[in-house]
Parts: structure tokens; C-alpha cells; sequence
């Protein structure tokens, strides 16, 4: 049995998190190996493949991957994690997406003053994609009320002593 692979490219904390969480209940469902790449980019093309080539990556950048892979610890699913360093973006997700062999990209595509722009973009990743047999998956897709929203459901035994 091929067992799937969800690849979730990083962006803003607030959209990675939302696409985690949707990720990780697919994943759970579908019994789907997930991948957190990370996109590093480089000052020089030269750079790509050496240490200088991960300067961009900081610390910040560290914690959140730690508060990601915590996150999928939470649902059960192992998390695997990747970085990636770049000078042409898109085309280095879609080369990304092949040498992993992952099933579907779930990535972000802003908004851009170019009117029609992020369309363009998203057809073009999802005929790129197409060409390797993987599927383009874009939260911006989801209905407002399939987004992701936090809750908490406590046992009554626990509430109960909350009210003493």
C-alpha cells in the first residue's frame, strides 16, 4: 500500500498553524505522512547547498518549527521536518515536492496588487504539480467555516471541581 504524503510549505505563523491543524486531521483520517518544508532564501545563487546559504534561518524560525512539531505530537502524527534553500521560489516548491515524493502541497499564495496575479500563480502551480502527479491544496480553497478554530471540551468530573 503507497501511504501519502502531505507537504505543508511554511508561511505567516497564524496560516502554518491553520494549515497544520487541517493537515494533521487528514492525516490522522487518512493514515498520510506529513512534512513541514521550510523555504530558506539565499543572498546568492553560490550559496545554495552550503551553510551560508541558512543564514536567513534564526531563531524564531527555530521555535516555531519546535511549537509545530509539538502541535502534531498533540493529534498523534509524526511530523517530519525539511528546509529548503531557494532563489527562485515557486519552481524550488515544486522541485522540492518532487524530491520528497510527497502526494500534495499544501501551500499559501498571497494576495498581490497585480490584479489576477495569485491566480495565475495557483494555476501554474497546479499545472506544474499535475505534471508530477501531486495535487495543489491552498487554504484559501476551504469555506470560512471549515477554517480552523480552537476549542476545549473538558470531562464533567473536571468541571465540577472548577465550580468550587
Amino acid at each position: 500500500m503507497n501511504t501519502s504524503r502531505l507537504m505543508i510549505v511554511m508561511a505567516d505563523a497564524r496560516w502554518t498553524q491553520a494549515a497544520l491543524h487541517l493537515a494533521c486531521a487528514m492525516s490522522h483520517r487518512e493514515q498520510a505522512e506529513l512534512l513541514l518544508l521550510k523555504m530558506l532564501p539565499v543572498r546568492h545563487p553560490l550559496l545554495l547547498g552550503t551553510a551560508g546559504g541558512s543564514l536567513s534561518f534564526t531563531a524564531v524560525d527555530a521555535r516555531l518549527l519546535e511549537l509545530m512539531v509539538m502541535t502534531a505530537e498533540d493529534y498523534g502524527i509524526p511530523l517530519e521536518i525539511r528546509r529548503c534553500q531557494y532563489a527562485n521560489y515557486w519552481p524550488a516548491v515544486v522541485d522540492a515536492a518532487e524530491q520528497l515524493g510527497v502526494t500534495a502541497v499544501i501551500i499559501h499564495i498571497p494576495p498581490s496588487p497585480i490584479p489576477y496575479w495569485s491566480e495565475y500563480r495557483r494555476r501554474w502551480l497546479r499545472r506544474q504539480l499535475g505534471r508530477q502527479r501531486q495535487h495543489l491544496l491552498t487554504l484559501d480553497d476551504l469555506a470560512p467555516s471549515l477554517t480552523y478554530a480552537p476549542a476545549i471540551t473538558l470531562p464533567d468530573d473536571i468541571t465540577a471541581s472548577f465550580d468550587h
